[in-house]
């Protein structure tokens, strides 16, 4: 039970980390938060990084995250 529960726990924290990374995507497209491109491209790449180490870390099957480096290359070169 322990195992699970410990794995329900990582997995909620991947979903929370997800959704950060759809607010840092979504503050790209917003008007008036050009000037801080880099910095939240920075942000977006450093959460993917987390997402995907912790994927790796406890063999979580791909489904629950998205995106990827390549995803955070093509959102930030816009």
């Amino acid at each position: 039970m322990a195992e699970t529960y410990r794995k329900s726990k990582v997995e909620h924290y991947l979903e929370r980390l997800q959704v950060r990374k759809d607010a840092l995507t979504a503050q790209l497209e917003m008007q008036g938060l050009e000037i801080s491109k880099e910095f939240i491209c920075g942000q977006l790449s450093a959460t993917d990084l987390i997402i995907r180490e912790i994927w790796m870390e406890f063999g979580l099957n791909e489904t629950n995250t998205q995106g990827g480096d390549d995803d955070v290359n093509k959102t930030c070169s816009k």
